[in-house]
Parts: structure tokens; C-alpha cells; sequence
């Protein structure tokens, strides 16, 4: 079974956005926002998918990108 690391010790995974902002430095601050916005895209994703459980092609590639700028957007933040 996987675990779920934590994105940072300094505040709990289920910290309001007041005590984000409180305790979190802009760049600790930009990675959990990145990654919360990456959650977003997986769901509307999967709210996309046709019946038998395949993507548009459209829809796929347009994910993929995504999730290409979301990951380099999220290694230039660490």
C-alpha cells in the first residue's frame, strides 16, 4: 500500500488557506498550489472520459501537456 508523503512538515495536509499562508514562504506555498491544481486536471480528466473508459484524443493530449508543465513547474519550485 502506498503512503502519502507530506508536501512540507510545517503545516498539516488538511491546513485552511489562512494557515498556509501564515507558516508557508512563497515558494513552499507555490508547490502545494501546483500540486492541489494538479489533483483539479486528474478529476476534470476523468470526468472527460467516455463510457468504455477511454479519452477523447483531444482530451488526452491536452492532459498530457498539462501534467508535462505542472511536473516542470513543480521541479523549478523545489
Amino acid at each position: 500500500m502506498a503512503t502519502i508523503k507530506p508536501l512540507n512538515d510545517k503545516v498539516s495536509m488538511f491546513a485552511t488557506d489562512a494557515e498556509l499562508y501564515a507558516k508557508l514562504t512563497d515558494k513552499e506555498l507555490s508547490l502545494i498550489k501546483l500540486v492541489k491544481v494538479e489533483e483539479f486536471v486528474t478529476d476534470l480528466l476523468h470526468m472527460t472520459e467516455k463510457t468504455n473508459g477511454e479519452l477523447s484524443i483531444a482530451a488526452s493530449s491536452k492532459y498530457s501537456r498539462i501534467q508535462e508543465l505542472l511536473l516542470e513547474l513543480r521541479k523549478l519550485n523545489k
